[in-house]
């Protein structure tokens, strides 16, 4: 088998970016292949094993690899979109700012997959966005803060009741979700109050001035007081840890063997039970909170 020649889109590990990448060509995705089916031969010294079952892999790691890289440019076009819409209405509508964060952020995370990875980049933008919006108000800057993090903390709350939703639907299909799957998406669950309190407090330590000031009072009182999502979790949690463990008994008594299907397929769930969460809301947050002129201010 002769090596083939490098190509420059060799490197296709997912990274995060901040502008569109071109897509792989068929051309350049044939030659990373190919490239990968000569790097398995070759780490086996070329002996055993077939072309055939070479290339077979090395096709399965690239197309893998690529939906990656895809699936972390969505994520990061969908943060930077959160974060302008954020600081717009922080800028321009401070009138409603904690329905239309809230809302912001029910439609990033209900769009796509509802994950971990999802929620802390769609969180982070928001507080970016928040901090952008709210320094053009000089005298009101910590109180916009402060409505854009409730309006958060209320979106998370949603989202943690989603994933409850999805669990206790996956519960119910052994033969698609195996008790490891239902165990470490309700440990995700668990931790999403300290998620949500670390990236406050993160964002504390890299502001400066009345935000870095308002932020790391957030992040203080909401481990003191608690938040809305914590509540939320905390109820969510103690319901589902019955019905995860009646599920495992009912599969261990059964001999089912159930199907290890990768996080992809629940959070693609939770993100559907979120996105019907957000129809249901979405006549009363229309109401709610209506369009402002540009520039209003309290």
């Amino acid at each position: 088998m002769r090596k083939p020649k490098s190509s420059a889109a060799k490197s296709v590990k997912p990274e995060p970016v901040t502008e569109p990448v071109q897509p792989v060509s068929a051309k350049e995705r044939y030659q990373m292949i190919a490239e990968a089916a000569y790097f398995r031969a070759e780490k086996r010294g070329f002996t055993g094993g077939s072309i055939e079952e070479d290339w077979i892999q090395a096709e399965a790691e690239i197309d893998h690899l690529l939906q990656e890289q895809e699936k972390t440019q969505k994520i990061a076009a969908t943060a930077k979109e959160v974060e302008l819409l954020v600081q717009s209405v922080l800028e321009n509508d401070t009138a409603a700012v904690s329905g239309r964060v809230r809302t912001i952020t029910l439609n990033a995370l209900s769009g796509g997959v509802l994950n971990t990875e999802s929620i802390r980049q769609v969180m982070g933008a928001v507080i970016k966005g928040a901090q952008q919006g709210a320094a053009s108000h000089t005298g009101h800057e910590a109180k916009l803060l402060k409505e854009a993090m409730q309006g958060l903390d209320d979106a998370l709350a949603a989202a943690a009741e989603a994933t409850q939703l999805a669990l206790k639907e996956a519960a119910g299909r052994t033969s698609e979700f195996s008790q490891q799957e239902l165990k470490s998406t309700m440990t995700d669950l668990a931790a999403l109050e300290s998620l949500f309190i670390e990236t406050i407090s993160n964002a504390a330590q890299s502001a400066t001035g009345t935000a870095r000031t308002t932020l790391h009072d957030l992040a203080h009182h909401a481990r003191v007081s608690g938040t809305v999502v914590g509540e939320k979790v905390a109820s969510a949690v103690s319901q589902l840890a019955h019905i995860i463990a009646d599920t495992t008994r009912e599969q261990v008594a059964a001999g089912t063997q159930t199907l290890r299907k990768e996080g992809a397929l629940f959070a693609s769930l939770a993100a559907g039970v979120l996105n019907g969460l957000v129809q249901k809301l979405q006549p009363k947050t229309e109401d709610k909170n209506e369009p402002k002129s540009p520039g209003r201010d309290k």
